[in-house]
């Protein structure tokens, strides 16, 4: 009886261990129409700034088993939803020679948990450093979005991508909603 109450408890230690959490980052804007970008082209490059290690744990007693990483290319979903931004704006996206150059660099993306037995709290930040550059001018805009949230048991990878992505959109929504970065354009165009 002690060997099954000992092996039922392994295995039980062993479930309660958590994997990486392997997330997909796609962010999405939602940009009122604008016809400035009439005529012009646009070329958008995402970078990837981020510390290595992971963007957090979901906590837990087994924190360091459960890491939040990203499972895709974080340059190509900034740069693809960024595009589509400028679509809007009526800018032609194209890969070199365009009239503006913008390079969005993810310098933050956190998701973390306390290292309690009980997860309560989740402290989750996105910064995106936007450089978009016409002729001989540059326009700096630093975007930045943070939430706060409880949970009484650890979310699961579908919650987890869905705040990230919200996070995410939100932080880039802002650029979209820069009316310096609108002046800027429409001074430089």
């Amino acid at each position: 009886m002690k060997k099954i109450m000992i092996s039922l408890l392994a295995v039980w230690m062993v479930a309660c261990a958590h994997s990486p959490v392997e997330i997909q980052v796609r962010p999405q804007v939602d940009v009122a129409p604008e016809a400035f970008g009439t005529g012009f082209t646009v070329s958008v490059q995402g970078a990837d700034k981020l510390p290595g290690g992971g963007l957090g744990s979901l906590g837990g007693i087994y924190a360091d088993q459960s890491q939040v990483r990203l499972g895709n290319n974080v340059e190509d979903a900034l740069a693809e939803t960024l595009k589509e931004g400028f679509r809007a704006w009526s800018f032609e996206p194209v890969f070199s020679g365009a009239d503006v150059q913008v390079v969005a660099s993810l310098t933050s993306l956190k998701y973390d948990s306390p290292n309690g037995l009980v997860t309560s709290k989740v402290d989750s930040s996105a910064e995106v450093q936007l450089a978009v550059t016409i002729g001989g001018s540059t326009y700096y805009g630093n975007y930045r979005s943070s939430g706060k949230d409880r949970n009484l048991i650890k979310p699961a990878k579908e919650e987890v991508e869905g705040r990230i992505n919200g996070l995410l959109s939100a932080t880039l929504q802002r650029a979209f909603e820069d009316e310096k970065l609108k002046s800027f354009l429409r001074a430089n165009l």
